[in-house]
């Protein structure tokens, strides 16, 4: 359930992306109405960074107990011949999403960072939480560096380049918004290569020190018996806490930066949205303190099924937004602002749970996981 939460919050900020590409999570082209300007703050302040670091923690969560069911079964080697099958499957998936579909694919980063995490499969946990503390505070140390550059770069741009949005931005958006899937992929496959190497050379630690991170509370428990972790979950809601003022001055800052100097993005703004990412350690401890309601247990039965399936579910989004918002497809997305963007994914995503219940009811797991739990265990004795 909670996977499948992770995967409708990055719907809510792939859409926004979807048209512009690399140009940021939204460019307004025309000043914004209220309720654009409000959902993107939502969307912005509570979604983006927080469900995509969520999922690469439950990444690393779900390592831990694959690997430990690996193990039994097969022995240490062979475990980890499987693992890295699984993962060299992922990044093929990835490439060709990444390539066809949606610039934005994380599948790519997350399989290379995979191969990181395999390193660690027989590590002890202590060993687990002070590898995971290294990589996020390395992924803080240079995203401050990063701002000092992006900030005393924009100090150099001509003053006519901020007062309107950049052509090459326009012109992505064109591309992907009226031309044909031939003007998207070329578009597509461009911003796809740039971003998997931004992600890889900036990212990395961020992406690794999540999945160390979700390893550990795998190895621990910290999800499967929150009872005996008092003081992590007590420490997940204190920083939580802490990272919310973080959280809702940077998109604030980027709002603003938006509506003045749309070729100017705000560089202060952009990190500490990128920086407010602990606040989904709020949302899990949210989640764990009233995991026996009966409410909560009825929303769990009804999300499971699409967390089960996430693969699919995750590459049947890409499908549906070309669908629906390209030129190649339906090209709604050259009319639709922030807030309808926002309620065509909630749309997709009541679509998703209906089917997802269908499909697992049916056939016990998603077909791209089917090919995939193929891949993984062909070899393995």
């Amino acid at each position: 359930a909670l996977r499948a939460v992770a995967l409708f919050g990055i719907l809510q900020v792939n859409i926004q992306s979807y048209l512009w590409g690399l140009g940021g999570l939204t460019v307004f082209a025309t000043p914004p109405s209220a309720a654009d300007q409000a959902v993107y703050l939502l969307i912005a302040t509570f979604v983006s960074t927080k469900f995509l670091s969520l999922f690469a923690f439950l990444f690393g969560y779900g390592f831990a107990l694959q690997m430990k069911s690996l193990r039994r079964a097969h022995g240490e080697r062979d475990a980890r011949r499987a693992y890295r099958r699984r993962l060299a499957f992922l990044l093929a998936i990835g490439v060709m999403h990444g390539t066809l579909l949606y610039f934005g694919d994380i599948l790519t980063t997350y399989a290379l960072c995979g191969f990181v995490l395999l390193l660690y499969a027989a590590s002890r946990p202590r060993v687990l939480a002070r590898h995971a503390g290294r990589w996020l505070w390395g992924y803080v140390a240079i995203s401050v560096l990063l701002t000092f550059f992006m900030a005393g770069a924009g100090r150099f741009l001509p003053a006519e380049d901020i007062a309107q949005v950049p052509p090459e931005w326009l012109a992505r958006f064109a591309a992907a918004a009226t031309g044909d899937y031939a003007a998207f992929q070329s578009v597509t496959w461009s911003d796809y290569v740039d971003l998997t190497l931004l992600s890889l050379t900036l990212a990395s630690p961020y992406v690794i020190g999540l999945f160390v991170l979700g390893a550990l509370a795998g190895r621990l428990g910290w999800l499967a018996h929150p009872a005996r972790h008092p003081q992590v979950w007590r420490n997940a809601r204190r920083i939580g806490w802490a990272a919310l003022p973080v959280a809702a001055l940077g998109p604030w800052l980027s709002l603003q930066s938006q509506i003045d100097t749309p070729g100017l993005p705000s560089a202060v703004g952009f990190t500490l949205t990128s920086l407010s990412f602990p606040l989904v350690g709020l949302y899990l401890a949210w989640v764990i303190a009233r995991r026996d309601a009966q409410w909560l247990q009825r929303v769990v039965a009804w999300l499971a099924p699409a967390g089960r399936m996430p693969l699919t579910n995750y590459l049947a989004q890409s499908v549906l937004m070309g669908l629906l918002l390209s030129g190649w497809g339906l090209g709604w997305g050259i009319d639709l602002g922030v807030a309808q963007l926002a309620l065509l994914a909630l749309a997709i995503v009541v679509l998703q749970i209906v089917a997802s219940r269908a499909w697992i009811a049916r056939f016990g797991q998603g077909p791209v996981e089917a090919l995939w739990k193929r891949a993984t265990y062909r070899q393995t004795r």
